[in-house]
């Protein structure tokens, strides 16, 4: 028996070494049909109030998940733009039945999740306790009052997020990107902004509610371990009574691409990195005939395979970023098309050549049969895991239902995947790749990118935008005879006079911000003419002390000690001098007007100061009242070069003289930081044992 098992073994073995060598490993194997999918089952019914349930069953796993959704007409928010989202997060903090602190509560106390926006809701629960959870999810989303104190913190919490895009790149270029693409007056072209999250208020979001959640205009798409007959049971129960009404609908003008090539940027001062946006609008819809070859078309060009000619010009061939893709979005209103990436800035202007290269390509130099195939297998290969969860067949019902699309729509994808050809590919980059009609969008420093840029323009003008999308005036004309100095002298003058700065001889400063539920104390002492001692204390416990004391510096703290030598204590003496804006020629320091700007709708005047080390920043002072409002500054940190943002606020004078009691930092920390000045003390004896370790 043993004797014929390893006589059959031996055939098996010679046969697999001949057939293994008649394989021509050369030649790619051609591809099969497309595999026949089966979507799975998702069962709909409606209730008498227009609500439309969608149920995808699947019981593997003892949960369950209800998502409502509004199928609504974009709204145009105008001035408050951002009351839309205000309504949405302010569902679920506070019903006429339930405290925020309840629905927490009792959500946590089914081990359950739910979100709110101003579409509808998403959450997921045990099944177990499927009817606990719809309790309070339709508690949530028919009964919310919408707390005029929440809305407090809201506004609060948005405009410190929204701070931190002044010195964002990538969100200064989507800002722009969205209001060029689309236009102010349309609601996809509409941004957010510190000022219109101000005029957000309780009423507004009130209203939307009113207006716009009613069940004849929502799904309800719910997912898990439920029978049909349980689902029905209980969104009827919980939803059945919600009123039905009239939802207004809305028209707008469908954007269109430039005329030409429009060159936009999105100033960042002294960035040595740009992030590249070339962007427009299409007409493309889901389900459209278009819609497969059309992404089948931007894989080829930029899309998630790496193999994109993008990534291999920008990435492999150049060196210049470490990714360059495209996206080609559907929209039932309007879609858009978009390639980008973060470069850096002696090389933006080559690297946009590339882009617009790569996107003439896509006509010019046919995709070949075989990247087509490879694109082809990848998006296969996808739509097969995609299947895997039951979440996307709902989401296919959804589509199937919003879209209208036939209803073998999905079944069949793979099947229209697979007869794309490189005709059609070429097709779709005559119809959709617009390398002559594009807004490029560029975030980075003007200094360094406005001339040359300026070639891709159509009419040679490149146009500056400030971070919310707004144009910004570039050509505002200095006063005539103005100088760095001056600006500085009005300075000197606005806080108090120099007679009255060079008065004070000593100041402490004690300063305090709170992060991550930690109060950070700061105590800055100064005494003339250089000496300087800063501690920072977390929690009453030192973190840190650095000292100067006119002729020696150290620092010492959590992180041990270290005695500054060098270029290093030259730094910190010119740090540590009083009233510095009164010596600025006498330290070696060279001062240049450099232009006429705004900064939250006031004209100041941008400074570049650059040190006796090479070393630069940017100081803004108010035109009309002198003071000091913003300085700039590149640092070199762990995570690279970051750009650190600190705005003066709350002028308030001590001892004759004008001092911030106000100053928010951004770049260097995920959120702005604010920082109270609690006390500021003038001419307070220093005793010297203070400077010693």
């Amino acid at each position: 028996m043993k004797f014929l098992s390893s006589i059959f073994s031996v055939i098996i073995l010679f046969s697999a070494l001949n057939l293994s060598a008649q394989l021509d490993r050369s030649v790619r194997p051609e591809a099969g049909p497309a595999p026949e999918i089966k979507i799975g089952e998702s069962k709909t019914f409606e209730l008498d109030n227009g609500l439309k349930i969608i149920l995808v069953e699947n019981h593997k796993v003892p949960r369950v998940s209800f998502q409502l959704f509004l199928d609504n007409d974009p709204v145009l928010e105008k001035e408050a733009v951002g009351y839309l989202s205000a309504t949405g997060d302010l569902m679920r903090t506070g019903t006429e039945n339930r405290s925020k602190q309840e629905i927490d509560e009792a959500i946590d106390y089914l081990g359950a999740r739910l979100s709110t926006n101003s579409n509808g809701f998403y959450g997921s629960t045990m099944s177990k306790f499927t009817e606990d959870f719809l309790k309070i999810a339709s508690d949530v989303a028919l009964n919310p009052t919408f707390p005029e104190e929440e809305l407090e913190k809201y506004i609060k919490q948005t405009k410190s997020g929204l701070s931190t895009q002044k010195s964002d790149p990538g969100a200064m270029a989507n800002n722009v990107a969205k209001v060029l693409r689309y236009g102010k007056n349309h609601p996809y072209g509409e941004v957010t902004t510190e000022e219109s999250v101000e005029n957000i208020t309780r009423e507004m979001c009130l209203d939307y509610y009113n207006t716009y959640f009613k069940p004849n205009n929502a799904y309800m798409v719910v997912v898990g371990d439920i029978k049909k007959r349980q689902a029905k049971k209980l969104v009827t129960k919980y939803f059945g009574d919600w009123q039905k009404g009239e939802v207004p609908t809305h028209e707008y003008d469908q954007p269109q691409p430039p005329k030409g090539n429009q060159v936009a940027i999105a100033n960042k001062d002294g960035a040595v990195q740009s992030v590249i946006k070339i962007t427009y609008p299409i007409d493309l819809k889901p389900g459209d005939k278009d819609a497969i070859p059309a992404t089948v078309m931007n894989e080829a060009l930029g899309g998630g395979v790496f193999s994109g000619r993008l990534m291999q010009n920008l990435r492999e061939d150049k060196g210049y970023t470490y990714g360059a893709r495209s996206q080609l979005s559907k929209n039932d209103l309007v879609g858009y098309f978009n390639a980008g990436a973060e470069v850096g800035t002696e090389v933006t202007d080559s690297a946009v050549t590339e882009f617009l290269n790569e996107m003439k390509g896509m006509t010019a130099d046919p995709v070949t049969e075989e990247h087509l195939n490879m694109i082809k297998n990848v998006q296969t290969g996808s739509f097969a895991r995609a299947m895997e969860s039951p979440r996307t067949i709902a989401r296919f019902a959804l589509n199937t239902e919003r879209y209208n699309l036939p209803s073998d729509y999905y079944n069949t994808y793979l099947k229209k995947l697979n007869a794309v050809t490189v005709d059609q590919v070429t097709e779709m980059a005559e119809k959709y790749i617009k390398p002559e009609n594009s807004h490029i969008i560029v975030a980075g420093d003007k200094a360094a990118l406005k001339k040359t840029l300026k070639k891709f323009d159509s009419d040679g003008e490149v146009k500056i935008y400030d971070t919310w999308g707004n144009e910004v005036d570039d050509n505002k004309t200095l006063p005539e005879g103005l100088t760095a100095e001056k600006v500085v002298a009005k300075y000197v003058d606005a806080r108090g006079g120099a007679t009255k700065l060079k008065a004070i001889k000593s100041v402490k400063q004690v300063a305090e911000m709170q992060m991550q539920g930690r109060t950070i104390q700061t105590i800055m002492i100064q005494e003339a003419p250089d000496k300087m001692i800063n501690e920072t204390k977390m929690n009453g416990m030192l973190v840190s002390k650095q000292v100067y004391d006119g002729e020696n510096g150290f620092m010492t703290g959590m992180q041990g000690e270290k005695d500054f030598e060098g270029e290093e204590l030259k730094a910190l003496k010119r740090e540590s001098q009083m009233h510095k804006s009164l010596k600025y020629d006498e330290l070696g320091y060279e001062l240049e007007l450099i232009a006429l700007e705004d900064i939250d709708g006031k004209e100041v005047y941008k400074v570049k100061v650059t040190s006796p080390s090479g070393d630069s920043h940017f100081d803004y002072y108010d035109v009309n009242s002198g003071l000091k409002v913003m300085t700039k500054k590149t640092i070199e940190t762990q995570r690279g070069e970051m750009e650190q943002v600190q705005q003066m606020k709350d002028y308030k004078p001590v001892g004759g003289v004008l001092y911030p009691h106000t100053i928010v930092s951004s770049g260097m920390m995920p959120q702005p930081m604010e920082i109270k000045i609690k006390s500021i003390d003038v001419n307070v004896d220093i005793d010297d044992a203070m400077y010693q370790k």
